[in-house]
């Protein structure tokens, strides 16, 4: 099960950043959107901590609905890869 968190908060990590950077955000105006301190936003963003549950939701309200999904998908895809890439091992 570990496996498969570290693989979410890596991917969420890299899609909260690439939003950030998209949208011109500072890392300020992320953790008020995230409801989380400057701090915590810049130790999550720098991998010292994980996103908690309810920043990950706070990040689903905030992106277009459409990309929600898209969202999800890749986190799917990359999980089946993932255990197609062990079952061959």
């Amino acid at each position: 099960m570990n496996v498969y968190k570290n693989l979410f908060q890596t991917y969420l990590r890299e899609k909260i950043c690439s939003f950030r950077d998209e949208k011109q955000y500072t890392q300020e105006q992320m953790a008020e959107l995230l409801h989380i301190s400057p701090r915590a936003y810049i130790d999550q963003e720098h991998g010292v901590y994980g996103f908690s549950a309810l920043s990950f939701v706070f990040f689903l309200l905030i992106i277009p609905e459409c990309e929600v999904l898209i969202f999800l998908n890749g986190f799917k895809a990359l999980v089946k890869d993932m255990e197609e890439d062990n079952e061959v091992a």
